[in-house]
């Protein structure tokens, strides 16, 4: 009983006393006990376990360890438990700062990532233009976009993805083409254009007869009833056929190119005296006759038959820019003849150093001459300078102008 409470009270002494509870060794920081218990928490698992008896709940009475043995147990118990305590009052609290730094880490990098490759991504969305390449032969030729103009060929351009309308013209030919663009295409085209000599390689056949509404066939092949033209006909020599009630008649005749052959055919007819007569056109320049939009002859042409009666028929020049309507009133059997004066315009010459200027044989004054009006059509100009001698040049004075002549006299080549 003796040995019972004396064990009490000393069991009650370590109990009171601070000191024996403190973990005698250093206590490290929280953060690196968090840490080290993430990156270590299996060394942890494998930690022998260490004595958590309650001093309470502990009789000396039940053991058989000597008195000096159960003081040192005693004096041992409360250390042994001190280490756990220390262990379970850590907080939770330093793990969330490892956290913390492991998202910083990994956001950081993911904006580092995303800002690399967001310029890439971007610029493989955006659209790519197309190049498209026109030749043309001959080239020179107006090209036109949806409109616009973008150059005359041979041309090369960007062009947007998607549907587009390509013009190519010339003053003689025009060709459209719908075209749609590719994002990255490289797309050429080539268009042979019709050239001037292309143009002159047909001419026409005015058919006229006596009396009209005969049927007309070129080469066998049936064109309508006479009076009328026959156009795009090949240069060379054709054959002509008419016929009607009153009679037939053939005749070959040669086409020009470029050029219109007049040809009058005279059937026998029932009806007494000549109900046609002639038209000649007197012009310094070549003039196209047209009645209700059909051509029926040119100044070519020495005589031109028409129905008697009166026409209102239009000539015309396009390359002078020349076109007048007359009211002709032809007569029976006999030749009316039409005259064409040529209208004035305006034409300015100059030259260096300076010249007199001689026009088709007649001094019209010394450089420069402005605004000096002319009759259209073509003209011969002699630019003539006491040291630096003569030159010759040939003109065409249209009615659109501006008609602008120079002459470099210096210029040798």
């Amino acid at each position: 009983m003796a040995s019972t409470a004396r064990d009490r009270r000393e069991s009650a002494a370590v109990l009171a006393d601070p000191i024996a509870v403190a973990d005698p060794r250093p206590s490290k920081p929280r953060w690196f006990s968090g840490v080290s218990g993430i990156l270590r928490p299996g060394l942890q698992r494998h930690q022998p376990q260490e004595f958590n008896a309650n001093d309470l709940l502990a009789f000396p009475s039940e053991t058989n360890l000597p008195p000096e043995r159960e003081r040192g147990a005693a004096a041992a118990e409360p250390s042994a438990s001190a280490t756990p305590t220390t262990k379970r009052a850590s907080p939770k609290r330093p793990i969330v700062l490892p956290l913390v730094i492991v998202v910083g880490v990994a956001g950081g990098f993911g904006l580092v990532t995303l800002r690399r490759l967001a310029p890439a991504a971007f610029g493989a969305a955006a659209p790519r233009t197309g190049s498209l390449t026109i030749n043309t032969e001959p080239p020179a030729a107006d090209v036109l976009v949806d409109g616009n103009p973008r150059g005359t060929s041979p041309l090369t351009m960007a062009l947007a993805p998607g549907p587009h309308t390509i013009t190519v013209r010339t003053d003689r030919d025009s060709r459209v083409v719908p075209l749609t663009i590719a994002p990255g295409a490289e797309i050429t085209q080539h268009f042979e254009m019709k050239t001037r000599d292309d143009v002159a390689q047909v001419g026409r056949v005015s058919v006229v007869t006596e009396p009209p509404g005969a049927k007309v066939s070129v080469d066998g092949r049936p064109h309508g009833a006479a009076p009328l033209v026959v156009a795009d006909l090949n240069a060379g020599e054709h054959t002509v056929t008419v016929a009607s009630d009153a009679g037939s008649s053939e005749r070959k005749v040669v086409v020009t190119p470029g050029g219109t052959a007049a040809i009058v055919f005279s059937l026998a007819s029932k009806a007494p005296g000549p109900i046609g007569g002639w038209l000649s056109l007197s012009a310094p320049f070549d003039v196209e006759i047209t009645e209700n939009g059909d051509v029926i002859g040119a100044s070519r042409a020495s005589r031109i038959m028409l129905a008697a009666g009166r026409h209102d028929v239009v000539l015309a020049n396009r390359s002078l820019g020349y076109q007048e309507t007359r009211r002709i009133d032809v007569v029976a059997g006999r030749t009316t003849t039409v005259r064409v004066e040529p209208p004035q315009a305006s034409m300015s010459v100059n030259a260096r150093p300076w010249a007199e200027i001689v026009m088709d044989g007649t001094s019209i004054g010394q450089t420069p001459i402005a605004n000096l009006q002319v009759s259209v059509g073509s003209h011969e100009l002699v630019f003539r300078n006491p040291q630096l001698g003569e030159r010759r040049q040939t003109v065409i004075v249209t009615a659109h102008g501006p008609n602008r002549i120079a002459a470099d006299l210096t210029n040798t080549k």
